[in-house]
Formats: structure tokens, C-alpha cells, sequence
């Protein structure tokens, strides 16, 4: 597998201007999801943006986890067989996911609403049942990441719905409905310098669910290429970085739901270009179904 020199060309979609159902930019949120499955969404202008910039704040609290010895004890109550949530670790990355909560918000927003005027939400069904409990290095960055969940899941929820609204797709999903189980999570991910540049740290896949939004600082994504056909290729173009912007791609759901119309980006995760060091990424996953586990 190569990796083409030419870099991907992805549509970038103001937010502002979706949620304000500005028809040319509903048109170009179609024609990226149509075409390639994956287009930037840009948060310049929008309340939102403020959350974006936090983002790499969270970071300083999530690598004094990571960073910790793999036997201590933080580490290990915080690992979850036979789930996404929770801890992980893989030889080249590692990552914590956080379950997004609806149910029990109100009485959590109003100790949170007095200190911020953006609306948050936390985890579902772990915290209905008083199990949703960060570890110790993270719990003071609580907040943040309450905030940062309902930020991210209100502007994928506003884009999917722009969406499917104008492709004739229905989704029951899009009613938010706290009472069904839910799978949709923020995931913070480590990944420690073990592997040279251009390394492939996770192979080519789709993502399962309906849409994922992705965050990162260097870039370490790659998407397929296709020739005149249709047909994908052993090549692969790199995804730049936008700033201001959160890449967001279509999921095996999604696509599915919409009869094919809509396409489920082949892509992979590589080491970026330059000298080996930490680095981090963000990502909200929307999987409003159950799986097993």
C-alpha cells in the first residue's frame, strides 16, 4: 500500500450556516457525504468553537493518566472487558471512552449551569445507574468533558438531521430519546512514540454507528483512493488538518439506512510526519444502538 503524494480536497461545512439551513451549504454536506464520506465541519462563528479550543486541555489531564503505570490501580478499575467504554490499551495507542448519559441530567446541569451558560450533558445508562465514574486524574476535568459530550453530540445531531432531511431518509435515532440504550461515546486517545513516521498505528476500516467526528493536531489520517471505476485502490491520500474544523465521516450505519446514497469512508490511522512524540486525538462516535457487551 502507497500513499499518494496529492492530499485530499474534502468540502469544509460551516456549522452556522448548516443550522441555518443555508441551502448551497446543505447542498455541499449532500455532494461530500455522496461522494466521499467525509467532509470538515467548521465551528468559526458558532458557540461551539469555544469547546473546540478547549479540546487540547483535556489532554493535559488525559496524559497524566495515560501516563501512569500500566499495574496501578487507577488503570486497572478502570478497565472493561467485552466493551468500548472505559480503558484500553493496545501496543501502539491507548484510549478512555466515555458513555454519553441523557437520563438523570437535569439535577447534574443545575449544579453545572451555575458556573457555565453552555448546556452539558454527561453519560446514559452508566450514570442512571450511578456507575459512570471517571478516574481519579480525569475527575477534575469533569466538567470539560460533560460539556465537550453535549457540545459535540448537539452538532452532530444537527448535522444528521440537516442531512437526512434532505436525502429523504428518516432516523429514529434523531429524536434523542434518553430511554433508549445508547453506545454513542467520546473517546480520548494516546498514542506514545513507539512507532517511526508513516507507520500504520490502525488499519484501513469503516466505522460502525451512523457518524464520527474526529480530532487531531498532526496529520494522521489517511483515506482510499478510487480509480475512474469506482474501485478502490492500494493507494492512499493523507487528510490535512483544518483548523477552526472537526472531520467528520459517514458510518456503516448510516450508509446502510440510506440504501448506499451515502458512503462509508474506507480510512486508517498512521503516524504523523515529523520527530516521534506523544500525541493525542479526539473522537465522538454516534452508535445510538446496543451492542452486545
Amino acid at each position: 500500500m502507497t500513499v499518494n503524494d496529492k492530499k485530499a480536497s474534502l468540502a469544509v461545512v460551516n456549522y452556522n450556516a448548516l443550522v441555518s439551513k443555508d441551502v448551497k451549504e446543505i447542498q455541499k454536506l449532500v455532494q461530500a457525504c455522496e461522494s466521499v464520506g467525509m467532509f470538515y465541519l467548521s465551528f468559526d462563528g458558532s458557540e461551539i468553537k469555544d469547546v473546540y479550543d478547549g479540546i487540547p486541555n483535556l489532554f493535559q489531564a488525559a496524559n497524566a493518566f495515560f501516563n501512569l503505570p500500566s499495574s496501578c490501580e487507577e488503570k486497572r478499575q478502570s478497565l472493561r472487558e467485552g466493551m468500548e467504554r472505559g480503558y484500553h490499551a493496545a501496543k501502539t495507542f491507548e484510549y478512555y471512552e466515555v458513555s454519553y448519559i441523557l437520563t438523570r441530567i437535569m439535577a447534574y446541569l443545575s449544579i453545572i449551569l451555575a458556573k457555565s451558560d453552555a448546556s452539558q450533558q454527561i453519560a446514559r445508562d452508566e450514570y442512571q445507574q450511578g456507575k459512570w465514574t471517571l478516574p481519579a486524574s480525569l475527575k477534575h476535568q469533569e466538567e470539560r468533558i460533560t460539556r465537550t459530550l453535549f457540545s459535540l453530540n448537539s452538532a452532530i445531531q444537527s448535522v444528521l438531521a440537516e442531512l437526512c432531511k434532505a436525502i429523504h431518509v428518516e432516523l429514529p435515532e434523531l429524536s434523542d430519546d434518553p430511554l433508549v440504550p445508547s453506545d454513542t461515546a467520546l473517546k480520548l486517545v494516546y498514542k506514545p512514540p513507539v512507532q517511526e513516521p508513516g507507520a500504520v498505528v490502525q488499519d484501513w476500516h469503516t466505522d460502525f454507528g451512523l457518524m464520527t467526528m474526529m480530532w487531531y493536531e498532526e496529520v494522521s489520517a489517511q483515506i482510499a483512493v478510487y480509480d475512474a471505476n469506482g474501485t478502490r485502490t492500494e493507494d492512499w491520500q493523507a487528510v490535512p488538518v483544518v483548523d477552526g474544523a472537526l472531520l467528520v465521516n459517514i458510518a456503516d450505519e448510516l450508509e446502510a439506512r440510506s440504501h448506499g446514497r451515502l458512503r462509508s469512508t474506507v480510512h486508517r490511522a498512521v503516524t504523523p510526519p515529523g520527530p516521534n512524540r506523544v500525541r493525542n486525538g479526539l473522537v465522538y462516535l454516534l452508535r445510538p444502538y446496543k451492542t452486545q457487551g
